[in-house]
């Protein structure tokens, strides 16, 4: 597991560093030039000439830094400033210009010329780090513009220090013009922009490198531990847990998956699937009569219990009909501990009545008469059960009054999101995290929200699990049906209630990512379909508890 950190987290993080723990800022930027120097070297070890664009702070001065020591190394190197204004006489960026000058280097301001006529292979951007809140000055942002046509006309390379200049280390947006990196050599942690589009794109390849500052940092920290993380591929065994060699069917989990409707089977197949293929013991799909011979051929592992359309014009008869479902649907949900609603079971009256059905049998009134001892270990809710809610003012209260033991996962995508939350899809995608928390407070839940970058949020829980292996490929019709049938078999493995909805999100959003990465490597991002993440999300599993799995 790894921090994610905004740009005042690492601001911090290096502060208490050099004050708290004692390591001077000076050896970290000797430390940050040096993984610098070391990544050019072995990545573009044919270039001769390396222009170093340097900005007037700290990121500036681990540029010059860099510099120096890739003269050491035998490389040409120019040396251009954003500015020729002298900085403060104790600064680290008048520390590097000295010893530059004892080096008999040539350091000066920015011309277009000067660049044009040194020819770099490779231009390193070091303008502004990690602190940058406001739009690039004008001279910054043409800096930014010549090194792309540069770029473009000669085939050169840029590597961004820290964060690529303009791009937010917050949530990625542009501030206003950014440099676009081929490699962005990043330190000690992972800021957010390095994922959030559409920073990322101007990243390239981001890379790594550990100068000296640790979590240890964060001790001395008045608000605590960075807010953001990711999982890393090393961590799949503990996410997973241990899978216990004296279990049965029935300890593994009986999963109840309401989904599917006329025509539109696929969904319910893939989530059955995923949830069996993700160690569930049994699973039952509660599904449309005319799914039924598609599903016992294609899926003859899965129970069924099946349901008529609603027929009837007259309110008495459909009032019966009605009740028909709900009974049937309430004798599955004594059967099952987990239940997994929302795959295209549609937006018509049988499915508003499945997901208020489940939402009541849920509820911590006991409005629905249940023949079992406990309440459900959990649901997952998703797609139309999701877009219902955010329509349904009674639906909604059921699920904010949902039995306190019940676990709840919501896996909305963007745009079912930001119905849910009542903004537009812009404004649900700008604010992302705090409108993610409201979400998850309001409903006492956790909340995946499925995007290019999923997060994971939960009640009374501050910390942002970002998952940041997924791929573009993975944005294919049944991909979300997959990731919400893994989440119920996780949901259903979690052997303590406490947390269970989170860490079963974390857990399955991983192993979907991760499914992502393989398919990826096999068949490349434009043929990829949910059934291939599907069949690669038992690889993850089974190589995470052989503990094979490679970095």
């Amino acid at each position: 597991m790894k921090y994610i950190l905004t740009g005042t987290e690492m601001a911090e993080a290096d502060r208490l560093t050099s004050e708290k723990i004692g390591i001077p800022s000076i050896v970290l930027m000797e430390r940050a030039a040096l993984a610098v120097a070391d990544e050019i070297t072995e990545r573009f070890g044919d270039a001769e000439r390396i222009t170093i664009l340097a900005g007037p702070g700290n990121n500036g001065a681990d540029g010059l830094a860099a510099g120096r020591l890739l003269t050491d190394r035998g490389y040409r190197v120019q040396f251009l400033l954003l500015t020729d204004k002298m900085p403060k006489a104790d600064s680290s960026s008048m520390i590097q210009r000295r010893i530059l000058e004892a080096y008999g280097a040539d350091v000066r301001a920015f011309e277009d010329r000067a660049l044009e006529e040194f020819g770099p292979d490779v231009i390193v951007d070091a303008l502004f780090g990690t602190g940058l809140g406001r739009p690039l000055t004008e001279k910054a942002a043409h800096m930014a513009e010549f090194t792309g046509n540069y770029r473009d006309r000669t085939g050169c390379k840029v590597v961004g220090l820290d964060i690529p200049s303009g791009v937010s280390s917050d949530d990625g947006q542009i501030l206003g013009a950014a440099f676009s990196c081929d490699l962005t050599v990043t330190f000690a942690y992972y800021k957010r922009g390095h994922f959030l589009f559409p920073g990322r794109e101007y990243c390239g390849e981001t890379v790594l490198r550990e100068i000296g500052i640790r979590d240890l940092s964060f001790r001395f920290r008045e608000s605590g531990l960075p807010e953001a993380f990711m999982y890393e591929r090393c961590d799949l065994p503990e996410l997973l847990g241990k899978r216990s060699g004296g279990g049965n069917k029935g300890t593994f989990g009986k999963i109840l998956i309401a989904a599917g409707s006329f025509s539109m089977c696929g969904a319910a197949l893939l989530c059955a699937e995923a949830s069996m293929r993700s160690g569930a013991g049994m699973v039952k799909l509660f599904t449309r009569e005319e799914n039924r011979l598609i599903v016992q051929q294609a899926l003859p592992e899965a129970m069924l219990t099946t349901y008529e359309a609603f027929s009837s014009e007259k309110e008495g008869e459909k009032k019966r009909e009605r009740e028909a479902l709900r009974q049937s649907l309430i004798r599955d949900l004594d059967w099952a501990d987990v239940v997994v609603a929302g795959p295209a079971i549609g937006l018509s009256e049988e499915g508003r009545c499945v997901v208020r059905t489940i939402l009541e049998y849920g509820a911590e009134d006991g409005s629905v008469s249940r023949n079992r001892k406990r309440p459900l270990s959990g649901m997952v809710l998703d797609a139309d059960a999701v877009r219902l809610i955010a329509q349904d003012d009674e639906l909604d209260l059921l699920l904010q009054k949902r039995a306190g033991d019940t676990a709840c996962v919501l896996t909305p995508h963007l745009a079912e999101f930001a119905d849910l939350v009542h903004v537009s899809v812009r404004e649900a995608a700008g604010e992302r995290i705090p409108l993610l928390r409201q979400a998850a407070e309001r409903y006492k839940c956790t909340v995946l929200g499925k995007d290019a970058v999923t997060m994971i949020v939960s009640s009374g829980d501050r910390s942002v699990c970002m998952v940041t292996n997924g791929n573009s490929g993975m944005a294919t019709a049944g991909s979300g049906d997959v990731l919400s049938g893994i989440t119920g078999a996780m949901l259903a493995s979690v052997p303590d209630r406490a947390g269970s909805g989170r860490k079963a999100a974390e857990a399955a959003a991983f192993v979907h990512a991760e499914a992502g990465r393989l398919c990826r490597e096999r068949m490349g991002e434009r043929a990829m379909l949910a059934g291939d993440i599907l069949r690669a999300a038992g690889e993850v599993t089974r190589d995470a508890g052989r503990d094979t799995l490679q970095e």
